[in-house]
């Protein structure tokens, strides 16, 4: 009975991630079209389909990974809609996001020494700080909204790589792959927005942005079930040697 179970727990897994990315290739195709309530709905689809994903996959059903998701769904809502104040609050709603999942992985993350994450966050912080002082006539709320952020992806970027290099292990690689998808997205999205403003070079950048976007949330999910799945061994293997 439990073999039976776990097979059908992985067949709905392969059926979710075929969905998942079959939707996110969707996207990549109607973004630019005039089917806009098809947009609409492939972008709350996704952070629902990596929710299941996660309900399925996941012994600890994490909290703080259902907030991050239901904060996406929220802030991919609210981007769509460019040049109104929609979408400074889905900006908002992204920062938060940021701090959601830098709590979450804090939290997954045993083993934390606070000197090597600044050492580490530290590079990015200088790309970050070089762009935003390479823009030109930047409105204060949006410079302070920029340094956050700013700082938020580099301390991400920080953590990833100061326990990639502590243990090379399954988690912290996929820790590594998402921020270094995060990273591209933030540098794609800061480039789309200052310093490109032919359009039809900002239609290169949006596909990439797309893509980027989906890859990162999910290797950040496959983050979170691997940290999971160690701590599990990790609980188990004490209680049996107690």
């Amino acid at each position: 009975m439990l073999k039976t179970s776990n097979i059908e727990k992985f067949n709905s897994a392969q059926y979710l991630n075929f969905a998942y990315f079959g939707l996110a290739f969707l996207q990549l195709i109607i973004e630019f079209t005039v089917y806009s309530n098809v947009a609409i709905f492939i972008r709350i689809a996704l952070p629902l389909l990596l929710m299941a994903l996660y309900h399925i996959n996941s012994k600890d059903k994490n909290s703080l990974f259902y907030i991050t998701l239901v904060l996406l769904l929220i802030s991919n809502v609210l981007f769509y809609y460019v040049g109104t104040v929609l979408f400074f609050y889905g900006i908002l709603t992204f920062i938060l996001l940021r701090i959601v999942a830098l709590a979450l992985v804090f939290k997954l993350t045993k083993q934390k020494n606070y000197l090597h994450i600044v050492v580490a966050s530290f590079p990015f912080l200088l790309i970050f700080f070089y762009l935003i002082s390479a823009t030109n006539e930047i409105a204060e709320y949006e410079f302070n909204v920029l340094i956050f952020q700013s700082i938020l992806i580099s301390l991400l970027g920080g953590i990833s790589i100061s326990n990639y290099f502590k243990s090379d292990n399954r988690q912290n690689s996929w820790l590594l792959i998402s921020t270094l998808l995060f990273i591209g997205l933030r540098f794609i999205v800061f480039i789309e927005r200052y310093f490109v403003s032919n359009l039809s070079q900002t239609d290169i950048y949006r596909p990439i942005a797309i893509i980027l976007n989906v890859f990162a949330f999910y290797t950040f999910y496959k983050y979170v079930i691997a940290a999971e799945s160690e701590d599990n061994k990790i609980d188990n293997a004490n209680n049996h040697d107690s």
